[in-house]
């Protein structure tokens, strides 16, 4: 589903669609060894707040972002005009399996909380490493996973989520990895500080808003995170990981 209404105006509250601290995503950026020319692909790019970032780090790099929803598709055009004017990315609204993307023919792929791009974990991961240059392209993967085991009522909770759907732990999250041919460089844990800020942050914004759909997606937020282990049973993690021979 698109994220419109609700959750995409939730979000213009927060620096970046996804609940990592903004100094661990610049740090990671900054990490990056991109030559001149590089092609950098955000896949589930929303509004391409870390496409974005790439590129103002990475003044050498062309950017592509793909996403299907057109509102937020637009916000990233507005941001790219004023963030790197003359260097926009190239935007394609489509799901990633539709967009034409060519197999291996990026030195960085990002994808950070939006592996439904690609079916979710763990199939996205080897489509991720699929799209990297095969001689040494980057993944920038930002994944959630299960700090515990997930109650049932924790799993209802997040709309009827399986425990099957993430990791167990971010040891597990980084064997998948491996698993796709895809070798941990950086490995960053999102805080429980940030994980707080971020979620409490959506929820305020969309207390703001009278409509009955606002309104409900701020409750859930809040009804999830009073449950026992409501605020610590997911977590989040920023991985750079290249791709082997």
């Amino acid at each position: 589903m698109p994220l419109t209404s609700a959750s995409l105006r939730a979000h213009a509250a927060v620096p970046m669609m996804n609940p990592m601290g903004e100094a661990d995503v610049d740090r990671a950026i900054a990490a990056l060894a991109l030559a001149p020319g590089a092609r950098v692909v955000e896949t589930g790019c929303g509004a391409g707040e870390v496409l974005l970032r790439v590129l103002e780090a990475h003044p050498g790099a062309t950017g592509l972002g793909v996403d299907p929803d057109a509102d937020a598709l637009d916000r990233m055009r507005v941001a790219a005009a004023r963030r790197v004017p003359g260097r926009e990315p190239e935007v394609v609204q489509a799901a990633a399996d539709a967009a034409g993307l060519e197999a291996g023919g990026f030195d960085l792929v990002v994808n950070v909380a939006a592996s439904h791009a690609h079916g979710g974990f763990p199939d996205a991961l080897a489509e991720l490493a699929a799209l990297a240059r095969p001689d040494g392209g980057v993944v920038l993967l930002g994944e959630a996973y299960w700090t515990r085991a997930p109650s049932p009522e924790f799993l209802e909770a997040l709309g009827g989520a399986t425990a099957d759907e993430l990791p167990l732990g971010l040891d597990a999250l980084q064997d998948a990895a491996r698993a796709a041919g895809l070798e941990a460089l950086a490995v960053a844990a999102c805080t429980e500080a940030d994980f707080a800020a971020y979620e409490e942050g959506l929820a305020a914004e969309a207390e703001r808003y009278d409509d009955a759909e606002a309104v409900a997606y701020a409750g859930r937020i809040r009804e999830r995170r009073a449950l026992p282990g409501g605020a610590s049973t997911l977590g989040f993690a920023l991985l750079t990981l290249r791709r082997g021979p």
